[in-house]
């Protein structure tokens, strides 16, 4: 396989890869005013959810002509509700209430310690607090607006979601995965991710996956699990094929990607995760001799 991986801005680096040849878009882009990754100006630091769903379809707009098409892209974005504090602050708190030295200097690189919402004046509409904004759909309306053509709203489940401590509400228990295709011809490996049915004969999986979350020894806390991407990567490319993920992360693209057959092309401009990203390539490697 050709794997073509690089620190940096993935609208820059992008320019080097071909027109047209990619045949599966998988990633998680950073969701609005959850965490801090590399500082102001970074996708998901928007002053609005709708700006935000604006900037992100841009974005997949820029790298469409890189895809071939009978390409599949698959995009996993998450939710958050209005006057949330961005669910961080209790995580580095220590069993007398403080937060010691070490934690704070975690928290404040990753988390800061302020929320991270914009504040955006109360409309008793859709900005009230405790509103869930519903981000996912307003992306995915959007990708449709501009001409990208919805196949699935995959359900992520998460059997092992941490309890929330809310008392209002349910705790959250999925995320959604989107399938976009360009056109109504494009290449789908049904027979690849089949499971077993009752019945003894195999079946379409359906569209509600139940995965666990996996967690990594890494200061990045929304990585995807591995069994995740395999399911795409099995199903939304041919063998040999290339698989682009534009926020790599720490790597599980380009692992999975090695293990099933496929080239990855992936970017990631955020240092530390890269250099994390490539320790853990070289650990899958090395585990596999």
């Amino acid at each position: 396989m050709k794997h073509i991986v690089a620190c940096g801005n993935t609208l820059e680096l992008i320019k080097k890869i071909p027109l047209g040849s990619i045949d599966l878009l998988v990633t998680s882009p950073p969701y609005w005013a959850k965490r801090v990754y590399n500082g102001e100006g970074e996708i998901g630091s928007e002053k609005t959810p709708e700006a935000y769903v604006q900037r992100l379809a841009d974005f997949f707009d820029t790298l469409r002509p890189y895809l071939k098409p009978t390409a599949n892209v698959f995009i996993n974005v998450g939710d958050t509700f209005f006057g949330s504090g961005a669910g961080a602050w209790n995580k580095y708190i220590d069993e007398n209430g403080e937060i010691t030295q070490v934690q704070k200097k975690r928290k404040e690189k990753y988390f800061t310690t302020k929320p991270l919402q914009p504040k955006i004046k109360q409309n008793g509409r859709l900005y009230q607090n405790k509103q869930l904004l519903l981000i996912p759909s307003r992306f995915a309306i959007e990708m449709q607006d501009r001409g990208w053509l919805l196949r699935d709203d995959i359900i992520w489940h998460k059997p092992n979601r941490i309890p929330a401590s809310v008392t209002d509400r349910f705790n959250n228990m999925y995320e959604h995965v989107f399938h976009f295709v360009l056109q109504g011809q494009y290449f789908f490996d049904l027979d690849a991710v089949k499971v077993l049915g009752a019945n003894g004969k195999m079946k379409n999986p359906g569209d509600i996956w139940a995965i666990n979350t996996q967690p990594l020894n890494s200061n990045h806390t929304a990585t995807f699990p591995e069994k995740l991407i395999e399911q795409i990567v099995l199903c939304g490319s041919p063998a040999g094929g290339y698989v682009f993920d534009p926020f790599l992360g720490t790597g599980t693209t380009w692992i999975v990607s090695e293990r099933l057959g496929r080239s990855c092309i992936g970017f990631e401009i955020n240092e530390d995760s890269f250099s994390f990203a490539e320790k853990r390539f070289a650990e899958s490697i090395e585990g596999r001799i």
